[in-house]
């Protein structure tokens, strides 16, 4: 059976000294240093054969060079073309992807929209919405084509099938949806990864990294008016306020079009760490409409929607486009549009954040450069005083013995 990666090889080195990398099993409580990343975040048979050839011809070889040579090469801004955004894009949503093997996970992706709808039903009952206002409400919720049955297909089957739809297509909405075998998640995944916009964020802290787990990603969702964390609420509410008060037409599509993209994307940020210093944000839509508008709308203060209220990490990129644009929204393309990207450094208190939600949200491995590097982290997430789903114990063992915190 071949040794397949869940977290690419490609992504590993950046965390390895001389192919060397530190891990923390959550459920043997078992830490290894000097793991050899051949066999780190892999296992035999993970993927069927196709699947995997074409994880490696038709993703990570055509996004090596990319990776290497602009992605984590620069250290004040990215600049990419259109091509190599969809690149980045794809190679984020098959990262998305490759680790989601479980039944329940295909349970849940093929019932998204008749659950989506359900729920839609009860709000619009709640809101006590015309005939005509439900109508157009529930239409988002319409699964937007039947997807293909194929008999004897297993969950694993499922999943290998979405895997490659991703990898046989450029990774857009479009290309998706035009493939024969596609299926519900590639096509809902895919839209996040559309209406999202990138950022790329970085520690300059000599003893804080970043870390990585087995998800490969991880996400902050926003905080609700308890403190506990709830998907787009504030965001939803506050739009739709703006959509009923609204009474220029355009605006009020705007508006309109962004509550839509955020019943796709529906935390605040995806993290995605593409080596120890540097990771790649996707920001929700509604962070570059709350500073494109903010001169027509009171927006809501970041404090009371992330745990990250820093402005500057969530300015949208700046866009050189060769052809003049038009005033209604859409965009004129043109293979040599221009995507700038301005590298954010995150502070120590920012980083320790972070990896806090990596540690969160773990299935069985957790890596680092080393341990030094990210004791500030673990004992982050030890104090953070919220209710925790890892526990580190063990580690924390270790910890103490060396360093005594």
């Amino acid at each position: 059976m071949i040794n397949s990666h869940y977290v690419p090889r490609l992504v590993l080195k950046q965390f390895a000294e001389k192919d060397k990398i530190c891990l923390y099993d959550v459920r043997t409580g078992e830490y290894r240093e000097g793991a050899n990343i051949k066999h780190a975040f892999a296992r035999k048979g993970l993927y069927d054969d196709e699947v995997e050839k074409n994880l490696n011809f038709k993703i990570e070889s055509q996004f090596g060079s990319l990776f290497a040579n602009k992605i984590c090469k620069f250290t004040d801004e990215v600049v990419l073309s259109r091509d190599e955004l969809y690149l980045i894009k794809k190679f984020l949503l098959i990262s998305a992807m490759r680790t989601c093997r479980s039944e329940e996970w295909v349970n849940y992706e093929k019932n998204f929209y008749e659950r989506s709808r359900r729920h839609a039903e009860e709000y619009a009952k709640a809101r006590n919405m015309s005939s005509e206002q439900k109508e157009i409400y529930l239409s988002q919720f319409v699964p937007p084509f039947e997807e293909k049955q194929i008999d004897g297909e297993t969950p694993f089957d499922y999943w290998m099938r979405t895997m490659n739809v991703i990898l046989e297509t450029d990774g857009t909405v479009k290309g998706i949806f035009n493939h024969p075998d596609k299926t519900y998640p590639a096509h809902r995944w895919a839209k996040v990864m559309q209406y999202s916009y990138l950022a790329f964020w970085d520690t300059k802290n000599v003893n804080d990294e970043f870390i990585i787990t087995d998800i490969g990603m991880t996400s902050e969702n926003e905080l609700g008016w308890n403190g506990v964390t709830v998907h787009n609420l504030k965001k939803t509410l506050f739009l739709r306020n703006c959509y009923e008060k609204e009474s220029d037409v355009n605006l009020q599509r705007i508006i309109y079009e962004n509550i839509l993209k955020m019943e796709n994307f529906t935390e605040n940020f995806m993290m995605f760490p593409v080596s120890s210093r540097r990771m790649i944000a996707l920001i929700c839509p509604f962070y570059k409409f709350r500073i494109l508008y903010g001169w027509r709308y009171s927006m809501p203060d970041l404090r009371s929607l992330t745990n990250m209220p820093d402005e500057n990490l969530f300015f949208p990129n700046d866009v050189k486009y060769v052809k003049p644009q038009p005033d209604d929204g859409s965009v004129n393309e043109d293979d040599g549009d221009r995507y700038i990207y301005e590298i954010k450094n995150l502070t120590r208190e920012q980083v320790r954040y972070c990896n806090s939600l990596f540690l969160d949200r773990i299935n069985e491995y957790a890596g680092f450069s080393s341990l030094g590097k990210a004791v500030g982290s673990l004992l982050a997430y030890k104090n953070n005083g919220y209710r925790k789903r890892v526990d580190y114990s063990p580690l924390y063992k270790i910890i103490q013995s060396r360093y005594g915190g």
